[in-house]
């Protein structure tokens, strides 16, 4: 008898040993479900918040370009989805939910996009072919009193393209640098550094008669006068002498059709008219650095202009172009420098024209056809604006 309640005690035992275990391996897989569960809402969150983010920046952009101005030219325009759009570019410190349930989309300045031109830099705007491409980062957070924890991160990158039909194209120069009338004077950098760069144009060129491209040539300094210094493409007068040539100037050789297209664009979008003189630093007058600039004066220049960087056309109209020092300042497009005044009801090249460099500093200017080639009679580039999205897709996730 003892020995059967010892047996029904040993089953009892072996079964509540096996219920228990099933229980814990029930809880076990409710646990790791309920794991997974949470897992796959908090990437929910960080995605709709890293989406979230990524519709906020093309909203803001579509309404740049079409809106305010077209494609950012300045480094404070093109950082105004900071300050308008309200997208945060830190995820440091007390932060507060900008997206659903704990969600935080932020844009990280410092990012590497691959392929653009310049490393760690978000967004990465390629000015040539008007496409800006962003990351944007999306995080769950948890904000207890005064500290923030991430508990998550995703990440959305997208390619935007614009195209801006109202942009103003000059008719195209023969030239880096194209000097219109009489030459008075030219004086190039004895700095190894300093290039004038035609690319496929010339580097410089002068109008008839023959003695303004003596001029040119003679005030370049002797160890200077090379196609290393003075680069150019087919059209040059020697492969291996500067790229300094005589030659028809097209429109830009007659005062009246030049003012009479300066009066059809100064007011348009992407052009600043400066009814003047220009002295010092160029950002003072065109905080942008960029587009199309028509000087009504002299330009004298001291030192670095535009911190390094001035991208479009210079059309200095008074005569005088005259930069003393210039660092490490960038041209890229075209300078065009004549002195043209009122004759009688219409207009002449009047007195001499000149362009003087002096000092020392890694000086540039290199012709690029971004701003150039346009109609003489249509300066506007025609058909509609339109902000299309090229790519658009989850780059990580943490």
């Amino acid at each position: 008898m003892k020995q059967q309640h010892g047996s029904v005690l040993i089953i009892t035992v072996v079964i509540l040993f096996a219920v228990t275990m099933i229980s814990l391996y029930a809880m076990r897989g409710t646990i790791i479900q309920d794991k997974m569960t949470a897992n796959i809402t908090n990437k929910v969150i960080t995605t709709n918040a890293a989406e979230d983010g990524a519709t906020q920046f093309l909203n803001w952009a579509n309404d740049q370009f079409k809106n305010q101005g077209g494609w950012p030219t300045s480094n404070t325009d093109k950082s105004r989805w900071n300050t308008v759009a309200s997208i945060p570019n830190s995820n440091t410190g007390t932060l507060t939910v900008n997206s659903g349930n704990n969600g935080y989309f932020w844009i990280n300045p410092s990012d590497n996009i691959i392929g653009c031109v310049t490393t760690n830099t978000n967004p990465c705007w390629d000015d040539e072919s008007k496409i800006v491409t962003v990351k944007v980062t999306g995080n769950l957070i948890k904000t207890s009193n005064s500290t923030t924890k991430i508990l998550g991160q995703s990440a959305y990158q997208i390619k935007i393209k614009g195209k801006f039909p109202d942009a103003v194209k000059l008719p195209d120069f023969p030239a880096a640098l194209t000097i219109g009338g009489n030459v008075g004077s030219f004086t190039g950098k004895n700095s190894n550094q300093f290039k004038i760069n035609g690319t496929s144009k010339l580097a410089i060129a002068t109008m008839d008669p023959s003695s303004n491209n003596s001029t040119v040539l003679n005030g370049i300094p002797a160890n200077r006068r090379d196609a290393d210094h003075y680069q150019g493409g087919a059209d040059c007068p020697s492969a291996s002498g500067a790229c300094v040539k005589e030659t028809d100037l097209g429109m830009w050789e007659n005062p009246n059709e030049i003012m009479a297209y300066v009066d059809t664009i100064k007011s348009l979008n992407g052009v600043t008219y400066i009814a003047g003189n220009v002295s010092g630093k160029l950002e003072d007058a065109v905080p942008s650095c960029a587009g199309i600039v028509i000087i009504r004066g002299n330009y004298t220049a001291n030192g670095q202009q535009c911190g390094g960087n001035f991208n479009g056309v210079l059309l200095v109209l008074g005569g005088q172009y005259n930069l003393s020092g210039g660092g490490n300042t960038k041209i890229r497009g075209a300078v065009y420098v004549a002195n043209i005044q009122a004759d009688g009801a219409g207009y002449a090249f009047k007195g001499t024209s000149a362009a003087n460099f002096s000092g020392g500093g890694n000086m540039t200017i290199t012709y690029d056809q971004s701003f150039l080639g346009g109609d003489p009679d249509n300066p506007l580039i025609s058909g509609e604006q339109k902000t299309t999205i090229l790519a658009w897709s989850d780059v990580d996730t943490l």
